[in-house]
């Protein structure tokens, strides 16, 4: 009775560190290296993200041959910029981005034409992009440089409503190779989330006129937001 009684307590025993060690495992089993928080600041960390703000260009440059004829266009627009940063090594990362202006309501004005329309240039640059306090995990405020190259794509639309040869509509394109260089501050506001600001200046100028104006380059002011991960 006595090794019955044993037995039945060793089993009871060996049942309760079995039901223990089970409890004691990660429900999800994802082991526990995997479930760790994410790595606090920029530190070889990758960026996808986007930003909004003013292009302002200071001389559109008029280039219309005629002397009694002007470009009318506003020396200010808004540009929309997607832009992804993979790591390249510590504090660098590769800077590719996509972006979108359009100039608005243009117009030529002379002796003889009246035409309106708009242009609308599309920036895709490659390039590198420094994080000088990218090791300090703790400092929430990160300054950056930037650089790189552009090639810019400009397409325009022109209706001529008033000219010695009557009525008229065209729609062309323009290519160019530019440059920018930049720099600005990331707030990072959690391991996988940070707010963006850039001044930026971008050459952008064209062979060929693009509706009446060659040289679009300027500097931006962008602001925005990124989602960063390892």
């Amino acid at each position: 009775m006595c090794c019955k009684k044993n037995s039945i307590l060793i089993a009871a025993a060996l049942i309760v560190v079995s039901v223990s060690s089970s409890f004691a495992q990660p429900l999800t089993g994802i082991p526990e290296q995997a479930r760790k928080e994410p790595t606090p600041g920029q530190w070889r960390k990758a960026l996808v993200g986007g930003q909004l703000g003013p292009w302002f260009t200071s001389d559109l440059g008029n280039d219309i041959s005629t002397p009694n004829t002007r470009l009318d266009a506003s020396g200010t627009a808004f540009h929309l910029e997607l832009f992804y940063q993979p790591n390249l090594t510590g504090i660098l990362n590769l800077d590719f981005s996509v972006g979108a202006i359009n100039r608005g309501d243009m117009r030529i004005r002379g002796e003889g034409i009246e035409a309106f329309g708009n242009a609308t240039l599309y920036p895709l640059s490659t390039g590198i992009i420094v994080y000088p306090m990218a090791k300090r995990a703790t400092q929430q405020l990160q300054p950056l440089l930037k650089a790189g190259g552009t090639l810019l794509v400009g397409t325009q639309v022109i209706e001529v409503i008033d000219n010695y040869y009557g009525y008229g509509f065209a729609q062309d394109s323009r290519t160019a190779f530019g440059y920018y260089f930049g720099a600005g501050a990331n707030f990072v506001f959690s391991p996988s989330f940070a707010l963006t600001g850039t001044i930026k200046y971008q050459h952008a100028k064209f062979d060929e006129d693009l509706f009446g104006a060659k040289d679009y380059s300027g500097t931006m002011v962008l602001f925005g937001a990124a989602y960063m991960y390892r």
